[in-house]
């Protein structure tokens, strides 16, 4: 299994928990080959991830990238450019020819049990496989100019046939395609994912990347609140409640800030005080933030419509922010 994590230093210590958590939890896989491009890791971090691997007879081999100019204009590169996000739609030309399948995951991911049956799925005519995401709003499909009938996926978790991904020449067409919203694109690389892949994805279950803050939602309400056709059943979505493959720690309820009620915390700080980082302190400042957005959490199991309307007025003002920097 080839596997591809990208990060900076601030996200060193999320990818330690995720590393030890996937070699923990496929600790009898024969070959698990693990990539990390680093965009700023410190000395001291790598060293911690390695020793992880190592603890587990693994190797991980680092990738340096530094330069980018190569790929992305500086057209592109204003203040909210980040290349541990955009790095990933050149993992094409990054990764070893020999490489012709790879997943790759995000470092807010924490994997729970085995992921041979996801890395073995077969992807037919398609080009990756991903999750969808049932909660984007309408105005983010509308602005990227993204099919009524095309699924909008998330990006955290990718299975890619590098091989086909090459021979189409994905990276150069999802950066041209990144350049072509930037100024109407909130969510930069996964928007391109979608523009330009959206008839070549394959459809996964969520329990391959379940986002914590999910548990708060009913299968109903992805349906009738938010409009979405999905490609799973309502039994799948209460599979992954119950028993998630890999926990994607993505929204604001992050189980590393002082105060986080996420309900999935437990396996977080379980995998985290097995690492190398595990006097590394969690943040703090955030306590009252945190309860706040724990209650609208519990809301969202009342009246998932006024948490769309909460997420409708920040994607809002996001816009207006975005609109503002051109």
């Amino acid at each position: 299994m080839n596997i591809v994590y990208i990060a900076n230093e601030k996200f060193a210590v999320h990818l330690g928990v995720s590393l030890y958590s996937l070699y923990e939890r496929n600790r009898y896989e024969k070959d698990i080959r693990v990539f990390i491009i680093s965009t700023g890791i410190g000395e001291d971090s790598l060293g911690k991830l390695k020793s992880i691997a190592k603890k587990f007879g693994r190797d991980v081999e680092i990738i340096e990238l530094n330069d980018t100019s190569k790929y992305f204009d500086t057209g592109i590169q204003d203040s909210t450019f980040d290349i541990s996000k955009m790095g990933r739609l050149l993992v094409g030309e990054i990764l070893p020819e020999d490489v012709e399948r790879v997943l790759y995951l995000d470092c807010d991911m924490v994997i729970l049990h085995s992921i041979r049956k996801l890395y073995n799925t077969e992807l037919g005519e398609n080009i990756i496989a991903a999750v969808e995401e049932p909660t984007v709003l309408e105005r983010v499909r509308y602005e990227i100019g993204l099919d009524y009938e095309a699924s909008y996926v998330n990006a955290g978790l990718l299975l890619i046939d590098l091989k086909k991904w090459r021979e189409n020449n994905l990276g150069e067409k999802t950066i041209s395609y990144s350049k072509s919203i930037w100024d109407k694109s909130l969510f930069g690389e996964q928007d391109a994912i979608n523009g330009v892949l959206r008839w070549k994805i394959k459809k996964l279950l969520p329990k391959y990347n379940f986002f914590s803050n999910y548990k708060y939602f009913s299968y109903n309400s992805f349906i009738k609140v938010y409009g979405a056709s999905l490609s799973y059943t309502k039994k799948d979505l209460k599979e992954a409640k119950r028993r998630p493959v890999i926990l994607h720690f993505a929204g604001d309820e992050r189980p590393w800030i002082a105060g986080s009620m996420n309900p999935y915390k437990k396996a977080y700080d379980y995998f985290k005080k097995k690492t190398p980082f595990r006097d590394v302190p969690i943040e703090k400042g955030k306590n009252l933030y945190m309860l706040i957005y724990h209650i609208m959490d519990l809301v969202t199991f009342i009246c998932p419509t006024l948490r769309k309307r909460i997420s409708e007025y920040y994607i809002d003002k996001a816009y207006k922010k975005h609109s503002e920097r051109k």
